[in-house]
């Protein structure tokens, strides 16, 4: 039928569809693009795909015609549905990542508005992205294909289906497709469809960057590095990165700089080191920001220099790492490579804090509870509190059972922070166990629980919290919670006054004068003497109470005792 029509058309003089559409290559060949379009047009309204999509490209490209993403999409879509898979391809990624307006173009202004009432800018629509790119990919559009195997592994948009991704991956990826190579490989390497295999991971990358594909010479990198699915060979990562980064791959750069300033694979060169990071940097590549840094404020072999790592660290800071929020708000704080300045480095904490970080939402809570850059508000030193708590921090934890133990932005509640107190032991915080012990020790505002206190000062006490170390062992001294142990008294006692605690001194002279099945008076007197002399007034008073020589049923005790020198 197509071929009677085209007949007839040449019959009665009127060209036909594929005649305007040949005609429009050859115009387009010559690069007369308004001759290829007015070529084109007729074939296209008359539902040749092959012009609807052509003409899509020169809107899409802004050749013959002011380049416009909306008209762009009109005409792809009508090829797109008149069944063309490089147009539907060609859908598929301009809905994936969208097409802001031309630059230079106001898009308020009022000619514009008349010219182009649908506007110039393509919104991101995963959804579409995602139907044209399986059409496509089912024609056997290899792009398409790839990108769709991509669509699957990213989850934009869409639930991750690491099968999928394999899948579409390895479809394109086995017809020479350098992006699907690097994907695949990518795919094996971090075992996202099941088990990891680095070696057939590495024969992807090496096929990839067989065909020139940068980021494959930086993963190939990163394998010899690392010895995954390689045998380790740092000269060889050295030459891979090298391949990439002279290419431009900003992560390449960062590799390579820190190669040479580590010297692994090559010699160390601090200069080189910085060069490298630096070409990274100045594309954004935040990580080597950090680095330069780091080399900067540490020197690494050559001149430190913290004014040069403050401004690396405020740049990283700047784009949102947040790591580098709170090294540059540390160093507001010190006034080290910038003016101190407290107010600014509660902001930048603030900021950090405020993107998810669990360490600056308590510090930045410890800041308005102790009114330091910030006026004191005990609210959002409880909020940020909370957040960090949300996320296991048991720091954070241990200072909420502390706001509502001393009534701080709350009301003072003894059982509430109790209950906090014993959220952050259990989470391991050795401040919350050895104050889980005071309380239930005390009887502070809670139900008096020596066994619970036994308990929770044992666990402080073994991760060598001193004062916990004192409570266990008066609590093994005088059998509270515990049986009477003065052996193991002895031992959580010396070890407490090894560390020059005049409490644990004080203790032991209480241990060796009255609680001892066999009293030491000289020993007592002299760990009480040592207290006392450190400022411990219960030691002065003990001291008293201290018989100056020993009865003589005690003499051979005493005796002992000064044989033992």
């Amino acid at each position: 039928m197509r071929k009677l029509i085209k007949a007839a058309g040449r019959l009665f003089g009127a060209a036909s569809p594929d005649d305007e559409y040949a005609r429009g290559l050859k115009a387009h060949e010559r690069e007369d693009y308004k001759a290829a379009l007015q070529a084109w047009l007729p074939a296209a309204r008359a539902g040749h795909a092959g012009a609807q999509y052509q003409i899509g490209r020169l809107y899409d490209l802004g050749k013959g015609v002011v380049r416009n993403a909306v008209d762009a999409v009109g005409w792809y879509r009508q090829a797109a549905d008149n069944g063309h898979g490089d147009a539907q391809a060609r859908l598929a990624e301009i809905y994936y990542y969208g097409c802001d307006a031309p630059k230079g173009i106001a898009p308020t202004d009022e000619a514009l508005s008349v010219l182009f009432p649908n506007g110039l800018k393509i919104e991101q629509d995963y959804t579409e992205a995602l139907r044209w790119a399986r059409a496509a990919a089912e024609q056997g559009v290899v792009g398409a294909q790839a990108m769709l195997g991509y669509m699957h592994a990213s989850g934009f948009g869409i639930a991750p289906d690491y099968a999928e991704a394999e899948r579409w991956y390895r479809v394109a990826a086995e017809q020479g497709n350098a992006a699907a190579q690097l994907g695949l490989g990518t795919l094996l390497a971090g075992g996202y469809g099941g088990g990891s295999d680095p070696a057939a991971a590495h024969q992807w990358f090496r096929k990839a960057a067989d065909q020139k594909n940068v980021m494959a010479w930086y993963y190939l990198g990163t394998q010899y590095a690392s010895g995954m699915g390689v045998e380790p060979d740092p000269a060889e990562a050295v030459a891979c990165f090298r391949r990439a980064a002279e290419a431009g791959a900003a992560a390449a750069q960062r590799a390579l700089g820190l190669m040479y300033a580590r010297g692994v694979g090559v010699a160390a060169d601090p200069h080189t080191a910085e060069t490298w990071l630096r070409k990274a940097a100045v594309q954004g590549d935040t990580e080597a920001m950090m680095q330069l840094g780091h080399l900067n404020s540490r020197g690494a072999g050559m001149q430190p220099n913290l004014f040069d790592a403050a401004v690396w660290y405020r740049s990283a800071a700047e784009m949102g790492h947040r790591e580098a929020q709170k090294i540059i708000a540390q160093m507001y704080f010190a006034g080290s490579g910038v003016p101190r300045d407290e107010m600014e480095a509660v902001r930048w904490l603030e900021r950090a804090a405020g993107q998810g970080d669990p360490q600056a939402q308590l510090r930045i809570g410890a800041l308005y509870a102790e009114g330091r850059g910030v006026a004191r508000d005990y609210d959002r030193a409880l909020d940020w509190f909370r957040r960090a708590a949300e996320q296991g921090n048991s720091d954070a934890v241990y200072n909420i059972g502390t706001l509502h133990s001393l009534g701080l932005g709350v009301p003072r509640d003894p059982a509430s922070a109790l209950s906090w107190y014993e959220r952050a032991a259990e989470q391991g915080s050795v401040l919350a166990q050895f104050r889980l012990g005071t309380m239930l020790a005390a009887g502070d505002g809670v139900p008096q629980d020596y066994a619970r206190a036994a308990f929770w000062s044992q666990k402080a006490a073994e991760q060598g919290h001193v004062g916990a170390m004192i409570n266990l062992g008066r609590f093994c001294m005088q059998g509270l919670g515990v049986e009477r142990n003065t052996g193991e008294a002895l031992r959580w006692l010396t070890a407490a006054a090894e560390q020059k605690e005049p409490s644990a001194m004080t203790a032991l002279g209480e241990l060796h004068g009255h609680w001892s099945d066999q009293k030491d008076f000289a020993r007592a007197r002299n760990w009480l003497e040592r207290a006392a002399a450190l400022g411990e007034e219960r030691a002065k008073m003990l001291l008293q109470r201290i018989p100056a020589e020993p009865r003589d049923d005690e003499a051979p005790n005493q005796l002992r005792a000064a044989g033992e020198g």
